[in-house]
């Protein structure tokens, strides 16, 4: 797991980066270019914001990604 379960990721629902957290990881595998890759997936809960008035489409929703991208995504949106 990494030490670091607060992470910053960009809500695809409203564009907007947001706080969230790694709930689980698991090893899935993956079918690539080169054959099958072990990717680690990472289970990320979205927390509750708001896109105007009303609650964002995308908030308290719970997705799964790749880790890598999210710690490169957390790399560039650190503040």
């Amino acid at each position: 797991m990494s030490d670091e379960k607060k992470i910053k990721i960009m809500c695809k629902w409203c564009n907007i980066s947001k706080t969230c957290h790694i709930v689980s990881q698991e090893i899935t595998d993956h079918h690539g270019n080169y054959g099958i890759d072990s990717v680690m997936m990472a289970k990320v809960k979205i927390h509750k914001h708001f896109k105007g008035k009303n609650y964002c489409k995308g908030s308290d929703r719970t997705i799964t990604m790749p880790l890598d991208k999210i710690l490169k995504d957390n790399e560039k949106n650190k503040d």
